[in-house]
């Protein structure tokens, strides 16, 4: 990605900020210490739709699933959250963002119309936003990371299925 002097940018993974984190409510910090955060930078290939998604779980602990429908078997998909973690959007030509529902419609499918490139899903609900990667879609994949799952929710109710990812997947902060 190039920045505005024109030079090209490495995104890597980085520390979060030494602000305290956010804390989704009703959790707790682990003893008297915060959980330290790493930040994953991620977004499409053309750079229109950016996000940060930090958390205290070490890569090889990652839950990693590989959906088994249509849709994101089409896309290569391999999704992963955090539930103590923290997303956040930002896009930087708003015009390109596509969302996309299907099946049950409990949840929106961010990709880009210029490069196709599925982004993460989002579900709105009473408790906020909340949202799951497509790992392949992190600026860079991080070593250690799991092999996907295959992952099939067949014979889940809509309500169901936004309760299971109201509590698996990420609250996210800011603009969705």
């Amino acid at each position: 990605m190039k920045s505005r002097t024109g030079k090209v940018r490495k995104s890597v993974a980085r520390p979060a900020s030494r602000k305290p984190a956010r804390r989704p409510a009703g959790k707790k910090k682990s003893g008297t210490k915060a959980l330290q955060r790493t930040v994953y930078e991620g977004g499409c290939h053309c750079g229109a739709i950016e996000y940060s998604y930090a958390t205290a779980l070490p890569v090889h602990k990652w839950e990693v699933q590989r959906c088994q429908c249509s849709f994101c078997r089409g896309h290569g998909a391999c999704t992963t959250a955090d539930p103590a973690g923290e997303m956040q959007f930002r896009f930087v030509h708003p015009e390109f963002l596509r969302r996309y529902r299907f099946g049950l419609r409990t949840a929106d499918f961010l990709t880009c119309k210029e490069c196709g490139t599925l982004v993460a899903a989002v579900l709105l609900s009473r408790r906020g936003a909340h949202s799951m990667i497509n790992v392949n879609s992190l600026r860079e994949i991080p070593r250690r990371l799991p092999a996907g799952k295959p992952a099939k929710c067949n014979g889940e109710s809509a309500e169901e299925r936004r309760a299971r990812r109201a509590r698996s997947w990420t609250p996210v902060s800011g603009p969705v």
